[in-house]
């Protein structure tokens, strides 16, 4: 009785441990450098906001300034994304849908271009037939 209650208490163990995590949802948030100046702050400043809470990364050169965020559940929303709060400055917070110029689902544009890849794909796989006008 007592091996029973161990294995059974051994199998939970390991099944809890190597469960998956759940579903990750990436957005990518796109900044105009015009209004990053009237604001007075970067794309680095605003990964900042987003550090503690979430996976981020931040690419910054000749282009638009962009910041990729994933989120650890994938029920979020662009609008959800674009009313939390990003900090200016130690005095200054406002919702990022104010200082983004765009904000995008990464995994929403993955399954739009699955689609138009597997429309496609069905539209090449279909047989065409030649069709010979004979005239007599």
């Amino acid at each position: 009785m007592k091996q029973l209650v161990y294995s059974i208490l051994f199998v939970c163990l390991t099944h809890l441990s190597t469960a998956k995590e759940g579903p990750n949802k990436t957005f990518l948030i796109i900044f105009d450098e015009n209004e990053l100046e009237l604001y007075q702050s970067s794309a680095k400043k605003m990964e900042l906001s987003f550090l503690d809470a979430f996976k981020t990364k931040v690419y910054v050169g000749n282009s638009e300034h962009a910041l990729f965020v994933t989120v650890p559940f994938s029920d979020w929303t662009v609008c959800e994304m674009g009313k939390s709060l990003v900090r200016l400055s130690d005095k200054s917070e406002i919702p990022l849908e104010l200082v983004a110029f765009r904000i995008i689902d990464m995994n929403e544009c993955q399954e739009n271009f699955q689609a138009l890849l597997s429309e496609s794909n069905e539209q090449g796989s279909q047989k065409k037939v030649a069709t010979i006008k004979l005239s007599l």
